[in-house]
């Protein structure tokens, strides 16, 4: 009778196993995650960053959705997951997700306009936004006492009117400091016979005090008003506190040579080079005849370059610091972007079909916020561009991808990139392909500190 029930029990012992095997499988099946973004009308929102990521951030997934919106993640194992879609100027949604065996539960994302996008840029006119940050100007003084009025430290500054550049140039030549520093330098050169022409006593001081403060005058009025004002060029410094120092240097003392015009463009110091020639030749009005040799227009016109860039370098590497009233952010705080920051991107075009041949300029967006000290200062897509070159079976595990000059846009600041956290890192350049689609997402990171400027 054993014998009789072996059979029976062996196929018992089978049937259990096979039933056990097939519910663990059952178990473990993978599922999938997928979905549609559409915004608050109802339109698709193509070209959204979707990131998938464990709840234990153990390991992320991105994809990216395609013209009706729609994007997809196959094979997520069962467990939990967080669901995370960016696109530029809407806000960014997020969904925790269990996924069972099985999984094939659609998502429904309903994007909304972020809060920047949908806020009113409410602003003063021109003029009197203007009018607004020269009160600010008038109050900068180094160490608290000497004018640095005709120096701008505002990340927007407004043009200003004829009016407000008269104004300007009047507060700096009625000064009590700039009055006072005429009469002391007067006195030095009465003590030393400076121009004797003028003889001595107070005749001799009047002279040389009226004769100083003719040149503060002339040099104000005519260079910084009268001539600014014809050729409607900025007469003030625009401090630009970031970026290399190399860069900032370069900047300085290009200003000497260049100006920016009313309409905000940059244009040659027409305004400096012929008020530094009208200047010299008044002050041949009222400086002794033996003083009026050619070189007093060779040092207003030639040496006008090189004083205005030595005061142009001061301001901004020195002044800044020892000037009272001014923004903090531009003084000295602004934010750094660390070298060896991640940034992650995705390419804006399908790497599938690209060879060695068909290399060359490569463009990617951000696929997701870069914060300094808990501040965005470049938000999700925005733009890289670089030089790529690819090598290998196109769009195959062989192939091989080598990147260069990459940069991000950061406001105005361009930062550079590139393919290891350590500078001497070593390493091939790794990414991986988005899901159901020839995009790549790529992780590079910034390549040196990179000073921004204020938020604006």
């Amino acid at each position: 009778m054993v014998l009789c029930l072996a059979p029976a029990l062996w196929m018992m012992f089978v049937a259990v196993l096979v039933s056990a095997q097939s519910a663990r499988a059952q178990v473990i099946a993978p599922g999938a995650i997928q979905g549609t973004v559409k915004d608050s009308s109802g339109s698709a929102v193509a070209g959204a960053i979707v990131t998938l990521e464990t709840a234990a951030s153990t390991g992320q997934r991105t994809a990216i959705t395609d013209q009706a919106g729609s994007f997809g993640f196959a094979a997520a194992e069962p467990g939990n997951y967080k669901v995370t879609i960016a696109a530029d100027g809407f806000a960014v949604w997020t969904a925790n997700v269990a996924v069972p065996s099985g999984y094939d539960q659609p998502l429904s994302a309903v994007l909304q306009v972020s809060a920047a996008s949908s806020s009113m840029n409410v602003t003063l006119p021109s003029h009197e936004l203007a009018a607004e940050q020269l009160k600010a100007e008038e109050k900068q003084r180094l160490f608290g006492v000497f004018p640095q009025f005709f120096v701008s430290y505002e990340p927007n500054p407004a043009p200003l009117t004829a009016a407000q550049k008269l104004q300007l140039g009047w507060k700096t030549i009625t000064d009590p400091v700039v009055l006072s520093s005429t009469g002391i330098v007067a006195a030095i050169q009465q003590g030393r016979n400076n121009y004797p022409e003028f003889g001595q006593g107070m005749e001799g001081y009047g002279k040389r005090f009226g004769a100083q403060y003719a040149d503060r005058v002339s040099d104000t009025v005519i260079g910084h008003v009268v001539m600014q004002s014809i050729f409607h060029q900025d007469p003030r410094y625009f401090y630009k506190g970031s970026g290399t120092v190399r860069s900032r240097a370069l900047y300085a003392i290009g200003n000497a040579f260049v100006r920016k015009g009313d309409n905000g463009h940059w244009q040659p110091d027409y305004s400096d080079i012929l008020g530094g020639v009208a200047a010299g030749e008044i002050s041949t009005l009222y400086y002794p005849a033996s003083s009026r040799p050619g070189r007093r227009l060779v040092d207003h016109v030639l040496l006008g370059f090189g004083g205005r860039a030595a005061n142009n370098l001061l301001h901004e590497f020195v002044l800044s610091k020892l000037t009272t009233h001014v923004p903090k952010m531009a003084a000295g705080f602004s934010r750094i972007l660390r070298e060896g920051t991640p940034v992650s991107l995705i390419s804006m075009e399908d790497w599938s079909t690209k060879t060695a041949e068909n290399g060359g300029p490569i463009a990617f967006m951000l696929a997701s916020d870069i914060k300094v000290d808990g501040v965005i200062v470049t938000p999700v897509g925005s733009k890289a561009w670089g030089q790529a070159s690819f090598a290998g079976a196109p769009g195959g595990d062989g192939m091989q991808v080598g990147l260069k000059h990459v940069r991000l846009k950061v406001g105005d600041t361009d930062v550079p990139l590139r393919s290891t956290r350590l500078r001497d890192g070593g390493g091939a350049l790794e990414y991986h392909r988005l899901e159901n689609s020839g995009r790549i997402a790529i992780e590079l990171y910034v390549a040196e500190n990179v000073t921004l400027p204020p938020a604006r």
